[in-house]
């Protein structure tokens, strides 16, 4: 994958790959004028990311992983409304962070066990499963063992059973959105957020 002033652009082949395609049929696409794509200075054809998204909904191809369309990163929220998520909704959209959230943590673990965010981050306040069994499950599933854990709390009461856990436990506020942001770029700089 290719950035073009800010924007993910993919090779037809990575996008046939993707949906499972023949790169042959990719390229006829494109051809055919149904697909837009840029050329590069080498005749070498290139599709962002938001057109081959559109093409692929527009005609029922598989979705595209959040590693692809969000060359930035991407944040999963298990949250209800409060000051913490619209931070980090701020925060997501003016660095290319998608940011995927859920009101409460038994969807949140279901969405998050579909595809691994870089940066996980839960709201004390969603307690319809206990934190401690919902870590530890995260921990012991391969896909999500090394996903970071941002769990945030107005009480700022410690929670050392969770960060016993691995996670890291912070206040509501902005040192949770902070929290959150720096694992993230640590994860994205390692080549994390990159998952093609």
């Amino acid at each position: 994958m290719l950035r073009s002033r800010g924007m993910a652009l993919l090779r037809p082949s990575e996008l046939a790959r993707l949906w499972e395609l023949n790169p042959k049929t990719v390229l006829a696409w494109i051809r055919e004028g149904k697909l837009p794509a840029i050329r590069t200075p080498g005749a070498q054809y290139r599709i962002r990311t938001d057109d081959a998204r559109h093409y692929g909904e527009k005609h029922s191809l598989p979705s595209l992983p959040l590693a692809v369309t969000s060359p930035g990163g991407t944040v999963a929220a298990i949250a209800k409304p409060g000051p913490v998520l619209r931070t980090l909704m701020k925060a997501c959209k003016s660095r290319g962070t998608a940011l995927v959230t859920w009101p409460n943590v038994l969807e949140g673990l279901l969405g998050v066990a579909s595809e691994a965010p870089d940066v996980l981050a839960i709201d004390m306040r969603c307690e319809d499963v206990k934190l401690a069994d919902a870590l530890r499950a995260l921990k012991k599933t391969k896909h999500t063992a090394d996903v970071p854990v941002v769990v945030y709390d107005a009480s700022g009461k410690p929670r050392p059973v969770l960060a016993k856990l691995g996670a890291v436990v912070r206040g509501d506020g902005d040192e949770a959105a902070e929290a959150v942001l720096e694992l993230l770029e640590q994860r994205v700089m390692r080549g994390f957020g990159r998952r093609l």
